[in-house]
């Protein structure tokens, strides 16, 4: 009986307590604390509830490709998050998601995508003529030019201000409601009661309006806009050949909302942040990167070492579960059917083990020649079958914003260093830096 396999180590039942409350306070360094004494992977024991936290990249890697059939999506997004944003991508499970995914994926192929380069460029040039110098939060700002470039290229027609401030409210109050939900679970009777959880559900269905009559304009309308929504709109299941019903095209657009603004306002907030604080670097991007086309740039090696770095430090997706389906096993261990796999990317990116000299920025270590170092555990987009689906867009995207924005101006260091706030999402509380414009 040596060798019988058992789940990781970890803490009892009420160790576990004390650490679940420790974590709702400082999320990142309760797991960073635990990953170090248990060598990267350890159980929690909540009762009915058993969670194994992991930062080691084989066990992620059995868990999202090479046995993901056994392994789904938690409740904390199909549950929590799909009651305010209905069953799209992001929020459902099995037989369903993969015929969602089938049904989607084509529209953001890079070549459909190269359709939305000009919109995207667009938004960014109207957006820079109004970036103020000295010292400035820069995060606010990315918060909306991201939110303007997703609703652009979603609809490419004119949404009114009143209805774009209705649906980026709900998408910042939902994210923050649903974490506290997720934190504080003693208290899910006292949202219900007090009316906090009627009053997110109410602006859920005032966001899903505004989706619908635009959905309705446009049937309306006999001119082709090349954007997302006539993606949406014009894909076909290819069993039936009937396109999604209304209320599936609003889930869809709800989560491409959610998914696609405010990872990607993260993502650059940091990323100037890091540029700020190496100006060597930020010089390297705007010298190879200057008075590119739009292709070029989205395929620019620099660009995309800078953004491929940040995203490994400040990873806007800095962690994720799975619910083991039946039992498993993975080297020496144990995961019975139900146990949730928490995966853990900040810790894994920052892994002195995985990296050389893992806390500092260095964009070339991005570069082609040494692509094989990092292969199996770099995840700025998940991996496997649930990769997620906007990973081109918002790498063109941010390349493209990039490449503009250091053009026109230098950032250094502001006054204040960030914070970081995990919530759903890796957001820092502000950016504060010294922003010049060049003269040319």
């Amino acid at each position: 009986m040596g060798n019988a396999k058992s789940m990781p180590p970890g803490y009892s039942f009420f160790p576990s307590m004390v650490r679940t409350y420790k974590q709702a306070k400082n999320p990142i360094g309760t797991m960073q604390e635990s990953m170090s004494r248990f060598n990267g992977t350890y159980t929690v024991n909540l009762g009915m509830m058993r969670i194994i936290a992991t930062q080691n990249p084989g066990l992620i890697e059995h868990v999202l490709k090479s046995n993901h059939r056994n392994y789904q999506k938690s409740e904390l997004q199909t549950e929590y998050l799909g009651k305010f944003l209905g069953k799209g991508l992001l929020t459902s499970n099995g037989d369903y998601w993969l015929k969602q995914r089938r049904l989607i994926q084509p529209g953001f192929h890079t070549e459909k995508i190269h359709a939305l380069y000009t919109t995207i460029k667009n938004t960014i040039d109207k957006f820079l003529l109004t970036v103020p110098t000295g010292t400035v939060d820069v995060y606010p700002l990315l918060h909306k030019l991201a939110f303007d470039i997703v609703i652009n290229t979603l609809f490419t027609v004119d949404v009114p201000a009143a209805q774009r401030q209705q649906l980026a409210t709900f998408i910042s109050d939902v994210q923050d409601y649903v974490m506290r939900e997720v934190r504080n679970p003693h208290k899910r009777w006292w949202f219900r009661l007090s009316g906090e959880l009627k009053e997110n559900l109410n602006k859920a269905t005032g966001a899903r309006d505004v989706i619908r009559s635009l959905i309705r304009q446009r049937k309306q309308d006999a001119h082709r806009h090349n954007d997302l929504l006539d993606m949406l709109l014009d894909a076909r299941y290819e069993e039936t050949g009937q396109p999604m019903t209304e209320e599936q095209v609003i889930d869809e657009i709800l989560i491409i909302l959610i998914a696609g603004h405010e990872t990607t306002a993260n993502a650059l907030s940091w990323t100037l942040y890091l540029l700020a604080n190496h100006t060597d670097e930020q010089q390297i991007a705007r010298e190879s990167s200057a008075s590119l086309d739009l292709q070029k740039v989205v395929r620019n090696e620099a660009l995309n070492n800078v953004i491929s770095e940040s995203m490994r430090l400040y990873p806007p997706a800095w962690i994720s579960d799975r619910v083991a389906i039946e039992d498993d096993e993975y080297g020496d261990f144990l995961i019975p059917k139900g146990t949730v796999i928490v995966i853990f990317y900040y810790g894994l990116h920052r892994d002195n083990h995985e990296w050389s000299d893992a806390l500092s920025f260095r964009p070339s270590r991005f570069s082609k020649e040494h692509a094989k170092d990092f292969k199996k555990v770099y995840y700025p987009f998940g991996s496997g079958p649930r990769l997620c689906i906007g990973n081109n867009f918002a790498m063109a995207e941010m390349t493209i914003f990039l490449q503009s924005f250091i053009e026109k101006f230098y950032v250094e260091p502001g006054n204040v260093e960030p914070n970081i706030k995990p919530l759903v999402t890796l957001r820092p509380d502000s950016v504060v830096l010294k922003v010049t414009k060049r003269n040319f």
